[in-house]
């Protein structure tokens, strides 16, 4: 059974209630002490993964409150004696909270909106992996090498500020939403510019599978970029290791984006274009799978105002995502009868 530790720093002349209000919510185990000087608290609580969510609910506010309060959220590999698995859910509490009591195969909202917001910072070693990466692709791309395209796939890091896009618009934060952006479309940019400058400086064959593949859609590729978002969604409020999911979500985001700015560089425009609708597609889909998955798996904001916020955003913007992809979808059916005309 997953356990984590939740701290408290508080005065030492709160300590009291407070400790009382955290007994009444049944942990696995309370520890409090004093420090040196004898004017603050540490208070240890010892949680089931499962009631995170519900005991940071409880007493989120008081760091809003109270300059001099602290709550702190710590991931716990191990602890002896091992905590006993609860027989059977408990009975007592209103709605909402027996909800937040069986979301157990999640992380927090603290939790994970901590770890998305860190995986979509805009850095140098985002910046240098999307370099290398876009490098790696485009050389597989031009000698129609898959073995070297799957590889440029494992270093792509364009699942966090994809994943951080649609916990964004699931919760309504904007300061999160533009850090997103920022972050995907300098990756963007970099991978584009690099594209263009391959497709002027060596020769492009539009007719090799790996490209030419990337210059048409049928629903096979809607499928996949949905699968993929769905997946980086799950795999992120899980908690688990996201290296392979994140190369999911590449395949269906990077080569199609390469393929644009090569054919776009090498003058080749009609397929450049196909390339770039593809790419807006699968973007479309792995926002809209995302969103998805976060909305079934209950994330939302705690307070009763940022609940109908994030209600009206996520609405927002699933209607947004599915009016993009119908369009897209349009344009494809017309980009493929103008192919075939041609042909």
């Amino acid at each position: 059974m997953e356990v984590r530790m939740i701290e408290m720093s508080l005065p030492v002349d709160r300590l009291e209630p407070l400790r009382e209000r955290v007994r009444a919510l049944e942990p696995i185990e309370v520890d409090a002490f004093a420090d040196q000087d004898g004017q603050r608290a540490i208070l240890r609580i010892m949680v089931r993964k499962a009631e995170v969510e519900h005991f940071v609910n409880q007493f989120e506010s008081l760091a809003e409150r109270f300059d001099d309060f602290r709550m702190t959220l710590f991931a716990v590999e191990a602890t002896l004696p091992r905590p006993i698995e609860p027989q059977q859910e408990a009975e007592t509490g209103s709605a909402e909270e027996k909800r937040e009591r069986e979301e157990a195969d999640r992380l927090s909202r603290l939790e994970l909106h901590a770890q998305v917001a860190g995986n979509a910072r805009l850095n140098s070693e985002y910046l240098l992996m999307v370099l290398f990466s876009s490098i790696v692709a485009s050389v597989g791309l031009v000698q129609g090498n898959v073995a070297v395209i799957v590889g440029a796939m494992v270093i792509a890091p364009l699942l966090g500020p994809n994943m951080a896009l649609a916990l964004a618009a699931t919760l309504a934060d904007t300061e999160l939403g533009i850090r997103a952006v920022k972050t995907g479309m300098s990756g963007v940019v970099l991978a584009v510019t690099l594209g263009l400058a391959s497709g002027w400086l060596f020769q492009v064959d539009p007719g090799l599978e790996e490209i030419a593949s990337r210059t048409r859609i049928n629903h096979l590729d809607l499928i996949l970029a949905l699968a993929a978002g769905g997946a980086g969604a799950m795999a992120t409020t899980s908690g688990v290791a996201g290296a392979l999911v994140g190369v999911m979500v590449a395949v269906a985001l990077l080569p199609p984006l390469l393929v644009a700015a090569l054919l776009a560089g090498a003058g080749h425009w009609q397929g450049a274009a196909g390339a770039a609708l593809l790419y807006s597609t699968n973007i479309a889909a792995v926002n809209l799978a995302a969103m998805s998955v976060f909305l079934s798996r209950g994330l939302t904001p705690h307070r009763w105002w940022e609940k109908t916020r994030a209600r009206r955003s996520a609405t927002v913007f699933m209607v947004f995502w599915i009016i993009a992809l119908l369009a897209l979808a349009a344009a494809f059916v017309y980009y493929n009868f103008q192919l075939r005309a041609g042909g």
